[in-house]
């Protein structure tokens, strides 16, 4: 069972400047992997063409602790919300 991003705030450091980047987190069959905007989007674009497509497939996501193969089909559920709506 898999439900997709949940936003959180939080920054990075880039070289010795301090740069704020957006963090998502993907909540997919009970597990949390926390990840930049830009992956989150990459990872949402690519199951829903999977999805659009019929197919079953496995789409990468590149998170804070690495990289995760996550199985993407019509049967998995997922859903989009924002923590700022809670």
């Amino acid at each position: 069972m898999a439900s997709v991003i949940a936003k959180v705030g939080s920054t990075g450091t880039e070289s010795s400047s301090r740069v704020e980047v957006e963090r998502e987190t993907i909540l997919y069959g009970g597990r949390s992997f926390d990840c930049s905007s830009e992956m989150a989007q990459i990872f949402l674009r690519r199951a829903r063409a999977v999805i659009e497509r019929g197919a079953e497939q496995l789409v990468p996501l590149l998170h804070s602790g690495g990289i995760e193969l996550l199985l993407v089909s019509r049967t998995t559920p997922y859903s989009l919300r924002d923590l700022n709506d809670d």
